[in-house]
Parts: C-alpha cells; sequence; structure tokens
C-alpha cells in the first residue's frame, strides 16, 4: 500500500453472478460487468471509481471469480485483483481479502453491483466512517432512508442516538415480506441494509473471531502484497473449499455488539432486476426505457435491451423484452424480480444461463 495513506484502504466484492439479467448476464459476463451504470459504464467501473475517491487505486483490493479476474483488471486499473477458486459468499471473501491490508489499516467493503448518483456526499459518509473506525473499535455500516416498502432488501433498526446520522444497530432483519416491510417503513425506525461497511481490520478479525472462529481460523496467517496474487490464490485452493458458504451479516454483524450506522445521506440502490435498473433510466414519450438495438412500435413503459440482435416488440405495455445471442427474455415487468427461476429452467434443459 501506497506510504501516504498507508491506515485507508478498500475491497471490492465483485464475486456475484447477477442471474436475474439474464439473458444478458451470463457466468462469463455477470451483472457487474455489465454496461448497467450511469454513462454506459460496468458496474464494477462505476465502483471502482467511487472507491479511488477515498484511497489510492493502489489500496483498492478486487474479489471476484478465478475466471474473471482478467474481465475485472480491465474495469479497475491499478486495482489489486484475486479470484477465489469457489465461493463461499460475504464474510470468508472479506476474511480472505484482508489478509492484503497491513495491521491499523481500516478498510472499506463495497459490492460491486450498487449504483449511488450523489458521489460527494458518498465520499463524505465513507471518510466520516473511515474517521469512526480509525477512532473506535465499531463496525461502521450505512443506513438507507427507505424510497418505499421493499421485500428485497435486509434491514437495519434504529439503536440509540450517537450524533447526526448515526446511531447504535439495535437489529439486523433478512428480507421482509410485504406486509412488515410496510410497517417497517411507516414506523421510521428501520432503514435499509447497504451492505457498505468500513471498519478496523483487528476490529474486523475479532468480530470475526467471536462470531465464526473456524473461518478465522481457517484463513488465519494469509498475507500479500502486490505482485503475489497468484501466489494468493493458489493458497486459497487449499483453505477456502471446507470454510462455511456465509453472509457477513449472518456471521459477524448480526451477533456483534459494537455495530453502528450512518444513515446516508447519499442516495442508493441495489440494481437486483431489470425493474430495479428501469427505475434509473431514461424514457422516451411512451415511458420506454431502451438499450442497445432495441425499437418498441407502438409500446408503452417497457424495457427493451437488444445486445447483438435487435430487440423489437409490437404493440406491448409493462413488459420486459431482452434479446441476446444466450437467449431471448420475456416477461412482466412486475415479474422481473422473479428472472432466477427462468435461469434455473433453462440450465435444467442443458441451456446456457
Amino acid at each position: 500500500m501506497t506510504p501516504s495513506t498507508p491506515e485507508r484502504g478498500a475491497l471490492i466484492l465483485a464475486g456475484g453472478r447477477g442471474e436475474r439479467f439474464w439473458p444478458w448476464s451470463t457466468p462469463e459476463r455477470p451483472k457487474q460487468l455489465l454496461p448497467l451504470a450511469t454513462g454506459g459504464r460496468t458496474l464494477l467501473a462505476a465502483t471502482f471509481a467511487r472507491a479511488t475517491r477515498i484511497v489510492p487505486a493502489a489500496n483498492v483490493v478486487v474479489m471476484t471469480a478465478l475466471p474473471l479476474v482478467e474481465a475485472c483488471r480491465r474495469e479497475c486499473p491499478g486495482a489489486i485483483v484475486v479470484g477465489e477458486p469457489v465461493g463461499r459468499n460475504t464474510a470468508p471473501a472479506i476474511a480472505a481479502a484482508a489478509s492484503f491490508f497491513p495491521e491499523g489499516t481500516a478498510f472499506a467493503v463495497l459490492p460491486s453491483d450498487h449504483t449511488i448518483g450523489d458521489e460527494a456526499a458518498f465520499e463524505a459518509d465513507m471518510k466520516r466512517a473511515f474517521d469512526i473506525a480509525t477512532r473506535e473499535p465499531l463496525l461502521v455500516t450505512f443506513g438507507i432512508r427507505p424510497a418505499q416498502p421493499e421485500t428485497n432488501f435486509g434491514y437495519l433498526k434504529r439503536g440509540a442516538r450517537l450524533g447526526e446520522r448515526y446511531f447504535r444497530v439495535a437489529q439486523f432483519t433478512e428480507k421482509p415480506d410485504l406486509a412488515r416491510a410496510t410497517a417497517w417503513v411507516a414506523s421510521g425506525e428501520y432503514l435499509w441494509n447497504s451492505g457498505m461497511f468500513v471498519w478496523g481490520k483487528r476490529t474486523f478479525r475479532d468480530a470475526l473471531e467471536a462470531g465464526r472462529p473456524a473461518i478465522a481460523e481457517a484463513l488465519a496467517g494469509l498475507s500479500f502484497r502486490a505482485g503475489e496474487e497468484r501466489a494468493f490464490e493458489a493458497a486459497l485452493v487449499e483453505r477456502f473449499a471446507p470454510v462455511e458458504s456465509v453472509s457477513v451479516d449472518y456471521a459477524v454483524l448480526e451477533a456483534a455488539p459494537n455495530v453502528v450506522m450512518i444513515e446516508a445521506a447519499f442516495d442508493w440502490d441495489d440494481l437486483g432486476s431489470w425493474g430495479a435498473w428501469a427505475r434509473r433510466q431514461p424514457r422516451d414519450a411512451r415511458g420506454n426505457v431502451t438499450w442497445g438495438d432495441a425499437v418498441p412500435v407502438d409500446c408503452d413503459d417497457c424495457v427493451v435491451v437488444g445486445d447483438g440482435t435487435p430487440a423489437a416488440p409490437l404493440g406491448l405495455s409493462d413488459m420486459v423484452v431482452v434479446a441476446t445471442p444466450n437467449g431471448t427474455l420475456v416477461c412482466r415487468r412486475q415479474d422481473t424480480e422473479q428472472v432466477r427461476r427462468v435461469t434455473e429452467a433453462v440450465r435444467a434443459r442443458g441451456g446456457k444461463s
């Protein structure tokens, strides 16, 4: 890491498959590598650009799947890119990648598939989180003020107020049903769980040892520097496969007593579906969102994507039509959260998903 800011780093988690964006997303080109961000950038490139607002590129680690290392390196010039031999969810990925950061470092954890418009507000909140995590042994996360009841996000319940937009976290909750999400939003006590964190390396390691000692033990003693990525990946081959696959929320944060939350000043969305992506895109005069070789004819409020082949729906309303060489998707906009069922069906028939 560079001597100018040895106390700060960032980890970008880029191992997701993005199955709800089929057929545009594939195992070789998952959601984070699609041009879903503002200006046609990939989500990963946009995340990397935000990370380098707070730390130098050389202090950024990108953790991805082994087959995606080269593609991620192209999107994140100057970063350290390493590949997992097998997916084991966020807790083991963070624990392994943390070995890059020297003792005494605080580092941010950033998923690669989020969209944030107000990057100045993001930078300010991140700097505040780093100040907190550097000063005290706290696990800092970011809560997002809900725009509407949402069943596809986890929630954080606010605890005691510690400062302006700054609270203890009283409870982590899993994705609720609509009735519960509606009640939580109405109460004003719950915020969306952004899945972004800032903490000291030692603070995280202590919390992992308390919550999942087997993971901490399995990955203890790992270390690497720039230029040693391939040796590090080889070491992971032996250690990663037997490790429990578990999220950092469940393994560490739900039980840790030292979790705090900054209520984010920046806008945020988790682009988990075609519908979520379309919410942030420009529309034509009839409310259609289009990308690529897309020609909606007499359509209203549709999402139409043509990548490598034309997509030309006729006379449709509130539909999603995606045409690629990998396949074609047609569904109602209200059903976009269920697209994973399509990928499972295609896979079961031996198709490419």
